[in-house]
């Protein structure tokens, strides 16, 4: 049987070089706190393309992530993300026990933000994906329970968005499959991350994300407009030691 990351891999060209793909992620860290938003502010941050995910009626999912990605095939890294969740507005529903990782018209998440802090990391992003991403710097601390992430503009100074405290009561599970949307010149993608080890889910505790400072950078305007300065999260996922492979996207037709 082959290894887990004993993967065909194709070779990308980006503007700071060429990079392969699927990105392998040997040694990761990961936070993933989840919001209820208004529909309509869900929907607000989505392309035309995208119809927001309820979760019940009137509102909509947004989930905040942190990573620490120790060890990777394009070098070390933190980085940040704001995901909404969503669907292909031209998906038809009719057989929900048919959903399976890859279909087309499967609810995943629309990166609307996703800072890293290093160039090779921003390069592959943009240039493979289509991922906003922008160069900051990024504040990672997990410890068992207790969680302190950040992001900062781009001389260190102003704290654009906090994310901080004790997560509540949960369980551990295997990590789930991730799967992304972006723009890519133009055209929607799909992107299904695969990925392992035992994540933890949990209630959002004593969890607050805190998006005050600033000012009226990108970032920070748009989680206070999605109504997430000061928000608890409904729940919060932890993983420590994840692997993961990240492929190129797929055009969604």
């Amino acid at each position: 049987m082959r290894s887990y990351f004993d993967v065909d891999r194709q070779t990308y060209p980006t503007r700071v070089g060429p990079v392969e793909l699927p990105i392998l992620y040997y040694n990761a860290a990961a936070v993933f706190a989840s919001f209820l938003v208004d529909e309509d502010k869900a929907q607000a941050v989505l392309p035309p393309e995208l119809k927001a995910v309820t979760l019940r009626p009137g509102k909509g999912l947004v989930t905040v992530a942190f990573f620490e990605y120790v060890d990777t095939s394009v070098g070390p890294y933190n980085e940040m993300g704001v995901a909404v969740a969503g669907h292909p507005v031209k998906a038809k529903f009719k057989d929900t026990a048919a959903w399976h990782w890859g279909q087309s018209s499967l609810p995943g998440m629309y990166v609307a933000d996703l800072p890293v802090t290093t160039a090779a990391a921003h390069a592959a992003g943009h240039d493979c994906w289509g991922y906003p991403k922008i160069i900051v710097p990024i504040d990672f601390q997990l410890r068992d329970r207790d969680l302190d992430c950040a992001v900062r503009s781009e001389d260190g100074r102003d704290l654009l968005c906090r994310l901080s405290g004790r997560v509540g009561a949960g369980v551990k599970m295997s990590a789930p499959n991730l799967m992304t949307y972006t723009l890519f010149k133009g055209q929607l993608l799909r992107t299904v991350i695969n990925t392992r080890g035992r994540m933890r889910h949990g209630l959002g505790g004593e969890v607050r994300l805190q998006c005050d400072g600033g000012g009226a950078h990108p970032l920070s305007a748009r989680l206070r407009g999605l109504g997430l300065h000061g928000a608890r999260p409904l729940m919060v996922q932890t993983i420590q030691g994840m692997h993961a492979i990240l492929p190129s996207g797929v055009p969604v037709k």
